[in-house]
């Protein structure tokens, strides 16, 4: 083979390789700015009780954070970072689902002190967290009422803890 030929194939293969090895963008943290503030204030809001008293608002500017980033990231990294805000959004608005239900039946006899009633709109919750329940018979009507501990709440709160922690990595060392 031909010197000249086999430099030019051996140039080719190395263009071609390298071309496919470009570089992607580094996450913008100017783009998170307004989010990263919101995920500190909820894990504030979320610190500071039992979870109950994140403000509406928080979650409101959380959920609108993420809808504005959505078309709008470059990287995975930012892909990721999003991705974690929108599971963080998620998990809070289950917490505080299980938060308004607590109150819902707590007078009547068929729940159990430090229990949650389990309606239908909490099944989704249950099974995505794989929440304990426990099935309790109403005499009166002879049916089987479910329930769950009121630590549920913690747990999600728990959860979400962990996820800000992570995006807390993700930010500083991206």
């Amino acid at each position: 083979m031909n010197p000249l030929r086999f430099f030019i194939i051996v140039i080719s293969g190395l263009l071609l390789a390298n071309s496919g090895c470009m570089n992607e963008p580094r996450l913008n943290k100017a783009k998170f700015a307004d989010l990263d503030r919101t995920g500190k204030e909820l894990k504030a809001a979320f610190s500071a009780g039992d979870g109950c008293e994140v403000p509406d608002a928080v979650l409101q500017r959380l959920d609108s954070g993420t809808e504005a980033l959505k078309d709008k990231t470059a990287s995975k990294a930012e892909r990721d970072l999003l991705a974690a805000y929108v599971n963080l959004a998620a998990m809070s608005r289950d917490a505080l689902l299980l938060c308004r239900s607590r109150g819902q039946l707590a007078n009547f006899q068929f729940v159990p002190k430090g229990r949650i009633y389990v309606s239908q709109e909490l099944d989704p919750v249950i099974e995505r967290y794989d929440l304990a329940v426990e099935r309790h018979l109403f005499k009166p009507t002879g049916a089987y009422l479910k329930s769950i501990s009121s630590d549920s709440i913690k747990l999600i709160w728990d959860k979400a803890d962990a996820l800000l922690n992570s995006i807390e990595v993700m930010l500083k060392y991206s």
